[in-house]
């Protein structure tokens, strides 16, 4: 992940995915308060790098830091939570997704339009 610059996007997509996935840890299962959530990350399946997936609900989830370390150096384990957790058809339209270069969609990613997105969907949820 180093290298990759975060942005006013990524933080908020950050919080909206933890929120979505109700501050719980989608492997282990350890619950984390809003307010004390600091070990509680946004994860990204594929990595950042690839913006047609950066946002992507399926490609995200919240991990805790013990999580997060260990399906990130395991690939094969890591796969397999993903399969498990979309199945291999939507695990398969990920992979296309993210194999699919989408020209302009960084510049979209990047905008106060974009973010404005993520702001009402938090607010769906926060209901």
């Amino acid at each position: 992940m180093a290298g990759i610059k975060r942005t006013a996007s990524d933080a908020l997509w950050s919080k909206y995915v933890r929120t979505r996935d109700n501050w719980t840890c989608q492997s282990c299962g350890k619950k984390y308060s809003p307010d004390r959530a600091g070990g509680l990350h946004c994860s990204h399946y594929w990595s950042r790098g690839y913006y047609s997936v950066r946002f992507d609900e399926a490609n995200t989830e919240a991990l805790c830091f013990g999580c997060h370390q260990k399906l990130g150096s395991n690939p094969h384990d890591h796969k397999e939570h993903m399969v498990n957790k979309l199945g291999q058809e939507e695990y398969d339209k990920l992979l296309i997704r993210k194999n699919t270069s989408k020209h302009g969609i960084k510049k979209y990613y990047l905008s106060k339009e974009f973010r404005a997105e993520i702001k009402k969907k938090l607010e769906e949820l926060d209901g």
